[in-house]
């Protein structure tokens, strides 16, 4: 039988497709951009029809239609990072479960943990082979066919074909087919503030040209991204591949030239960006997508000479740790990736580790909180051990931890800390013997 042939005959419509879910049922679904939005909601929308169905989902950029308090015990949501769909849901009252994890385990956490039955998939149109490509996130796509007992693709012909190693999947092994000309979503640009600019101006002059890079999200990372346009054969090695790369690639001063491990490609986990951006990686020979367990493994990171890696947090106590992703026990975002390349930076070769944010935050009565603390509030999660940090930025300079002593880090941490909060930081770090 023709992979054609074969193709037509597992077409369906959404809604049918959607039946196939029943009670009790693990549901996986590619994570972010490239996930399945109307096929998800379709389900979402059986919830009366389901009970104790478990959708595993990750950094959704929407809120489902299962995400109403009335569909609490018939489906589950379980999300391994939070993104703005997850937090809209939450808004609206549904409760959901954040899974902690380091995302280089990713395929430890679908094997062992997760083990699901049916596997949820975005993915292009079959080439003249019967080959598709899995979009802007290929997250946990090797692992779905290791578990799952069913496949439904949507088969989305708007999403880039980003070229892999390994990761095609061929339609003969897909169970269902349904045919979605979803629009991918775009991600709006993070503008830098002059504060986020002030911090990324001590981080770029650090950087050498020649350095692999990776940077998170936000408008700190957009600044340090945008402003190293002057920069000459940087390297892209990444999680998340974002706009500022794209922008750096138009410029010239990404080449990827210098590169020690893939030279001549940019090695990404999935994307998300513009349009323009997503038309750059559509059948790039210059863009290589790998499995997230192998871009994040920090020993593979090690393997690119003069590794720089920038991320954002949220806050920084005394010791020298720093939370990523929660406010106390609010769980805002999730574990990602950051530890894997603040690890894998400093075992590169001339490797450099960057964790940076403004030094105060605003309420809305207009007060500040510093974001350097004595200790972090009650509940927080620590995403960086102090004993992995090195250096930390904000508006107010940047500071070397590795392998410092803790009166050495506080002392440090407190000289970039807002002037307004020094003298009482000194205060609490002396009276509970931080400070010699």
């Amino acid at each position: 039988m023709s992979w054609k042939t074969d193709y037509e005959k597992k077409k369906t419509t959404v809604e049918q497709a959607a039946k196939l879910i029943k009670s009790g049922d693990i549901v996986w679904s590619t994570p972010n951009n490239n996930a399945p939005y109307t096929l998800l909601n379709a389900i979402g929308d059986r919830y009366k029809e389901l009970k104790d169905v478990k959708l595993c989902v990750q950094l959704l950029t929407k809120p489902l239609s299962c995400f109403v308090p009335e569909a609490q015990g018939h489906i589950e949501v379980v999300t391994g990072f939070k993104g703005p769909g997850e937090r809209a849901g939450e808004q609206a009252g549904f409760k959901l479960d954040t899974i902690a994890f380091q995302l280089h385990r990713h395929d430890e956490l679908m094997l062992r943990v997760l083990r699901p039955t049916v596997g949820l998939i975005q993915i292009t149109p079959p080439d003249e082979d019967g080959n598709c490509y899995v979009g802007c996130n290929s997250t946990g796509i090797t692992e779905i066919f290791d578990t799952a007992k069913l496949i439904i693709a949507q088969v989305n012909s708007t999403i880039p074909s980003i070229y892999n190693e390994g990761l095609c999947i061929n339609i003969n092994k897909v169970d269902v087919v349904v045919e979605v000309d979803e629009k991918i979503d775009v991600v709006p640009n993070i503008e830098p503030s002059e504060l986020d600019r002030k911090v990324a101006s001590y981080i770029v002059d650090m950087i050498p040209n020649g350095s692999t890079i990776q940077i998170g999200i936000g408008g700190i990372a957009n600044a340090v991204g945008y402003s190293l346009e002057h920069h000459k054969d940087l390297g892209v090695h990444t999680e998340l591949y974002v706009e500022a790369m794209y922008y750096l690639t138009m410029k010239g001063a990404i080449n990827n030239s210098k590169k020690t491990l893939y030279p001549g490609k940019s090695v990404i986990g999935f994307a998300s960006g513009s349009e323009d951006m997503y038309k750059f990686l559509d059948k790039n020979p210059a863009i290589m997508n790998r499995e997230i367990q192998w871009v994040n493994n920090p020993a593979v990171v090690a393997q690119n000479d003069n590794f720089v890696s920038l991320n954002a947090c949220i806050g920084v106590d005394l010791l020298g740790q720093v939370s990523s992703e929660s406010i106390g026990f609010r769980q805002f975002s999730g574990t990602g990736g950051q530890l894997d390349f603040v690890r894998g930076a400093q075992k590169s070769k001339n490797g450099m580790s960057f964790l940076a944010m403004q030094s105060v935050v605003e309420k809305k009565d207009g007060s500040r909180i510093s974001k350097i603390t004595l200790t972090h509030a009650p509940g927080s999660a620590i995403t960086v051990p102090r004993t992995d940090v090195q250096y930390v930025c904000t508006e107010y300079g940047i500071v070397n931890l590795q392998n410092q002593s803790i009166d050495y880090r506080a002392k440090a941490l407190i000289s970039i800390a807002h002037p307004d909060f020094r003298d009482q930081l000194t205060f609490e770090a002396k009276k509970a013997g931080i400070i010699i």
